[in-house]
């Protein structure tokens, strides 16, 4: 089974902790403020997972501020060292998390909490089997906290153990069922293991536990775009977008489904937006997905270029694939070659560029099906790329080595 690959800041994201606004007073650290605290860290942790990443920095730093006054009348509590190296973790603070760990450990090496912080640092340093054997004892010892099953179904997909991933995620919805990183982690278990169905009810639950998740909206959006449900594929991109405008990512999804709803002229103002975006410098690629589709038993995959670069320019490939292909079967480009234009500047310097459009098989053979003065649009592209594909266009000429 491949490897699942989990985003990078998901481990962050699994932290839950407490918080509440501290008082100067020197009075007991009670459960009511135990439970302020997680209410606060739960409410960091949801504001990353909609985008807001200032608002959640924000209110960690605020919560850490906190935190800290409280343990300078109370140096020996080990619930706020607990807390306070949950924070510092959110916040991507390794070393201060470590420190707040040690001091954990050396007051109750024993506890849970002690056992769950050294398996999230371990996980985080690479170590996967020592950090299982840390999660698996704070389970042991606290077979009630939602988190620490969390925790431990990661550490499994990380080793790819997908059986065990599957236990310690079920177990962690049975103690939390209404958490929404607990059903999203088992839609990405079920996508992996190749249960699409599964996946998406699990993704469609963490949206709606958690309505500003945009990772569980992005997810089952292209659940239902491979399904062929356009439409509610588009709602979810959309929630995506209005969470976090400026993920170009999205914008592609929104390009592709809305080409597949028919939706022209909402499909070229998501791609004018997300061009928009690649001037900006938030693209880190010089291309992106513009439509995926079906036609006869193949299926089209079509590479649209930002820019037009090089001797041998494209603008667009439609890559044909076979039935489970890795590889296109066919490629059908729109081209603009410099010697083409070249040559042809040197008879007429009035000329618009020149645009070839070429069909190449794996095989080297070559076929050249039109010539274009000025660059046709992206419609007219695609119809004559249907034409070929149902052989109601034949080429002006073609090339294959080896031909006599």
């Amino acid at each position: 089974m491949p490897r699942l690959r989990l985003p990078g800041a998901l481990l962050a994201l699994l932290l839950t902790g407490a918080g509440c606004a501290a008082s100067r007073a020197a009075r007991p650290v009670s459960e009511e403020d135990r439970e302020g605290y997680e209410a606060r860290l739960r409410k960091a942790q949801a504001l990353q997972r909609g985008a807001h990443l200032d608002a959640s920095r924000e209110e960690l730093e605020s919560l850490a501020r906190d935190v800290g006054e409280r343990l300078e009348k109370h140096p020996r509590d080990v619930g706020l060292h607990a807390v306070l190296a949950r924070a510092a973790l959110a916040l991507h603070q390794p070393d201060r998390a470590r420190v707040e760990t040690e001091r954990v450990l050396a007051l109750a090496p024993d506890q849970a909490e002690a056992h769950y912080l050294q398996a999230f640092l371990l996980g985080g340093a690479r170590q996967p089997a020592a950090a299982l054997a840390e999660a698996r004892s704070a389970t042991r010892l606290a077979p009630h906290q939602g988190r620490y099953w969390q925790l431990l179904g990661t550490l499994h997909l990380q080793l790819e153990q997908p059986t065990e991933a599957r236990a310690a995620l079920t177990r962690a919805l049975e103690v939390e069922p209404r958490d929404a990183q607990g059903h999203f982690l088992l839609g990405l278990l079920s996508l992996d293991e190749g249960k699409p169905d599964e996946a998406l009810t699990a993704l469609e639950r963490a949206r709606e536990l958690e309505p500003d998740y945009v990772l569980a909206h992005t997810h089952a959006g292209h659940l239902l775009q491979q399904r062929g449900e356009s439409a509610a594929a588009l709602a979810c991109f959309q929630k995506a977008a209005t969470l976090e405008p400026r993920n170009w990512r999205t914008r592609e999804s929104l390009v592709q489904v809305n080409q597949a709803l028919g939706n022209t002229a909402r499909r070229d103002a998501e791609r004018a937006a997300l061009l928009k975006l690649r001037q900006e410098g938030l693209v880190a690629q010089d291309y992106f997905i513009r439509e995926r589709f079906g036609e006869g038993e193949h299926t089209v995959v079509v590479v649209e270029d930002f820019e037009l670069k090089g001797d041998w320019a494209k603008r667009y490939e439609f890559q044909v694939y076979a039935p489970g292909g890795e590889q296109p079967v066919r490629v059908i480009s729109l081209g603009s070659y410099a010697f083409t234009n070249a040559f042809a500047h040197e008879q007429d310097p009035s000329l618009p560029r020149l645009f070839h459009l070429d069909a190449y098989a794996p095989d080297n053979t070559h076929e050249t099906y039109g010539l274009f003065q000025g660059e046709p649009s992206y419609d007219d592209t695609r119809a004559k790329v249907l034409a070929i594909l149902r052989g109601e266009l034949v080429p002006t000429s073609s090339t294959k080595p080896g031909a006599g």
